[in-house]
Parts: C-alpha cells; structure tokens; sequence
C-alpha cells in the first residue's frame, strides 16, 4: 500500500539483461551484468503515485541502461558455497558517484564476499549506467526539459532500478529477498527502500547514512557547517603554520587574476573547496601537502602543481550530477525546495568569509559554482530550475519506517562533517528494528579506513536484531581513528 492507502504496483523484471564472462581479481570471481530499465518507474515516482505519461510522453518512452558487477568470493576461507549466500547490494554514496571496482581482494568487499554475493550498482547517471553528462544534458533540450530529466535521478527512482535487477538476478531462487549495505547518500536510499519496498529486503546496513528525515535543507546545512568549523579548528591545530599559509594563498588569490589549468580563474572561495580533503581520514593530511605546494615556485606565483591539484579537487568535469541534485536529496515531497539552502546559511556565517584562519568548506553547493566551473557554467539555468523547484515527490515514508519490521544496523560518528552525528540519532530513533552504532573517533569514510571496526560492531547488532546467526566480522573494542598528530618542527 502506498501512503495514501492505494495499492502500488509491483516491481517491474527489466526491460533486457545480459550477463558477461567470468573473471577473477584474486580469490573474487566476478560477473558484469548490464539491465535495460525505464527512465519512468511508475511506482518510484511520487512514492506510489504512477508518472503522468500524459505529460511527458517522451519520458515515458525513454529507458536507461544499468551496470552491476556481482562479486563472489571463489576461495576456501567462504563458510557456504556461493549459490547459498544471499545477494547483497551496495548503494554508493554521492549523489552521482559510480560503485567501487574491484582491484584486489581487500577491504570491506573482501569481508562481506565470503557471505554475500555483492551486487555492485552503478546508480543510473553514473559510471556505465547510462552516464549523465553535461553534453549527454544539452542533447535533451534546453533547461526545463533538463530539470524534467533529472527529476527521475533521485532515490526512488535508484531504489526501482534495483528492485528490477534483484527480479532478474534472484530468478529461479527459493530466497527472493537481498540484503543491503548503504554507505552515506547510499543510506538515503536504503531509507527509501525501506519505505517503498521493505518485503525484498533480508537486513540492511547503513554506515554514515542515516539522512535526516523531519528538517529543511537549511538545517541540515547550519549543522554540517558547524561540523566543518569544528574540523578547521581540528585540521589547524595538528598544523597551526597552515593559518598563515592558507591566508597568504587567499590573499594571492584576491589580489592575482590565477588561472586553473582548464582555463577559468581561481577565486578565494573556490579554494575553500578544498576542504573536500578534511571530510574523512583517508586524504585529511594531503590538504596540508596542498598548502606546502602553494609557493613552491617562488614568492610571487602559485606552482603549478598545486594549480593543477586544486583543479581536480574543485572541478565538476565528468560529474555534473552531483552538483546539480545534491540539494535535491533533503527535499522530501510537495512543498520543500532546496533554495540553494548551503548558500544561504553560508551568509549567515561571517567566519566562512575572514580571511585568517580561512575556513575550509566541505559538500556544499553554491550557485557561484555554475558561474566559475566550465563544467557547469552550460547548466546554469537548469540548476536554478532545480533549487527553486517545490512540488518533488516523496523520498521517505515516515509511518512506514517508525512500523518497519526489517533489521537495520546503521553507524554514526560524532565528528561527521557530512552526515550530521546528531540528526543521524534523531532518524535512528525514528525507525522501528533499527540498532544505531556510534562512533567517538571515526569519521565518513570509515568503511573504507577502517572495515573491521564498523562492519564488526553492525554485524553484532545485526545478530542481536535476528538478522544473523553470527556476525560476518568479528566484534573489537573500537580503535582510535583520530589522525595521529604529524611529527617535526611546528608541530603541537
């Protein structure tokens, strides 16, 4: 039953499916799938309210291509056979992001593979699921028609696509159902699954991705800008040297015309962007390496590898998906326009603009973005549509997740600067069969830095809710993922 009390159609097989050969990285066999599925599921759109094909009878006639690898591990150390494992899908953070690939048998893959076959899902728009581009945008039309479009890029939409593709990989199966693992915006749409479709799920796992279900994209924003301030502070204490460092790069930047590589000037606030690199731990202390470049050449000119570093960190080339609907995931249902909210508590926040220490920004979107990067000055307009747009369909079912019968294991960890520690717990809080661990000492990319810690302490959830009859990873007392201070002179 959808919200509104009416039945909702059932998930849809995919239009077509072929399978590729097998191959091996490792003791990881893996197997590429390729589905063809509509751009309109009528079901995900709206949550349950079937797509007016009247309206866009063009929409309604398009299909999109999806990319899943399925990974299995082939070795000895596998407890069942391979049939005998249930699939679990990983949704990828982003918006806009293409999953992993396989490189060695490592990391979270290599934890889970010997107990799922993972489903690795290039979300629609990304990777080889129909890629979205800038030009493959133009193609569509002018601006509306490409906000129009984009509309059908959200979660609901990636939560049908899967629900095709579990239809086509579980066929045959007497187990039907799969499970999930959500790493950050990967969560959200875990959320959203979990109100559109909770009779496919087995449990699910989320980590760093319990999206804030009950507050506008404004609040969302003045809690991850604080969080970002607390990792300025955090950053310039392990290197109190790069306030004057950074300071002086932003007063070059004001008084200089400096060009990037791919041709556009570089502005003191698209600097700050580079505080892309405080969001975890994996890449915390390549900021200060950044910084250290700055002048590398001489006094009087910024080097040019720290020109053409500070480039691939702030340009949107090959991704403008993620700039244009990052904002669009807070908007759940009629009535919630993003109104480029970061911008706004932006201006609410003078510190963000001093010049010493200067403060690094993080995932935040700005409509200066689609005036200085090349990659999205073409999309200007169609960016605009989407902030000011307020009728989108529903993301979540609240009453349905506060009476949620499948168990959830979902991580949160004090210091995220993405995903807020406090309206995590407030989400947590409201949906049913859900266990929240939280983190003093981890940050976002914990998955990744530190698998057996997290994995550990969800999977031991996962086994107190009944999901599991063991955890797949072994419980330990949680490490201390606080960044070691860096050694040498100037250093605290």
């Amino acid at each position: 039953m959808t919200a509104s009390g009416a039945a909702r159609p059932g998930p849809r097989a995919p239009l077509g499916h072929r399978a590729g050969p097998r191959r091996r990285v490792e003791d990881l066999e893996l197997v590429d799938h390729r589905f063809r599925v509509p751009l309109t599921h009528g079901w995900a759109y709206g949550h349950g309210e079937p797509f007016d094909a009247a309206a866009a009878p063009g929409l309604a006639r398009e299909e999109v291509e999806l990319f899943a690898c399925v990974v299995t591990d082939v070795g000895p150390r596998a407890p069942l056979p391979p049939g005998e494992r249930p699939y679990l899908l990983y949704l990828q953070g982003g918006p806009g992001m293409g999953a992993p690939r396989p490189l060695s048998s490592s990391g979270w893959i290599a934890a889970l593979a010997p107990h799922y076959r993972i489903v690795l899902m290039d979300q629609r728009g990304t990777g080889l699921s129909t890629p979205l581009s800038a030009e493959a945008l133009r193609r569509r039309g002018g601006p509306e028609a490409q906000a129009a479009y984009l509309e059908h890029f959200r979660a609901d939409s990636i939560v049908a696509d899967a629900e095709s593709i579990r239809l086509a990989l579980t066929a045959g199966e007497p187990e039907r159902r799969w499970a999930t693992l959500g790493q950050s915006f990967g969560g959200f749409c875990t959320l959203s699954y979990l109100s559109f479709a909770p009779e496919s799920l087995l449990h699910s796992w989320i980590t760093a991705g319990l999206a804030p279900l009950t507050v506008p994209p404004r609040e969302v924003y003045r809690a991850t800008f604080q969080r970002m301030a607390e990792r300025n502070a955090e950053f310039y204490g392990w290197y109190p040297e790069d306030v004057d460092a950074a300071a002086r790069v932003a007063a070059h930047l004001e008084r200089e015309d400096v060009r990037l590589p791919t041709g556009e000037r570089l502005t003191p606030h698209r600097f700050q962007m580079a505080g892309q690199l405080l969001g975890g731990t994996g890449r915390v202390h390549g900021l200060h390496y950044l910084l250290e470049s700055a002048f590398a050449e001489g006094p009087g000119r910024l080097s040019e590898g720290f020109l053409r570093d500070v480039s691939e960190i702030v340009s949107f080339a090959g991704r403008p998906l993620y700039a244009l609907m990052h904002e669009a995931i807070y908007c759940d249902g009629p009535g919630v326009a993003s109104g480029w909210a970061a911008d706004a508590v932006r201006a609410e926040r003078p510190d963000y603009e001093a010049a010493r220490p200067l403060m690094f920004t993080g995932e935040m979107i700005h409509p200066w973005y689609f005036e200085e990067d090349p990659a999205l000055i073409p999309l200007a307009e169609t960016a605009r549509l989407l902030a000011e747009k307020d009728d989108w369909g529903r993301l979540y079912d609240r009453g349905r997740l506060a009476l949620n019968t499948v168990p959830v294991a979902a991580s949160a960890y004090r210091h995220d600067v993405y995903v807020d520690h406090d309206l995590a717990l407030a989400t947590a809080a409201s949906v049913a069969g859900l266990s929240a661990w939280t983190s003093e000492t981890h940050h976002h990319d914990a998955l990744g830095q530190d698998p057996d810690a997290v994995l550990g302490a969800l999977g031991e959830r996962l086994v107190s809710l009944g999901a599991l009859a063991e955890s797949p990873i072994a419980p330990r007392e949680e490490p201390s993922q606080k960044v070691p201070r860096p050694f040498g002179p100037g250093r605290r």
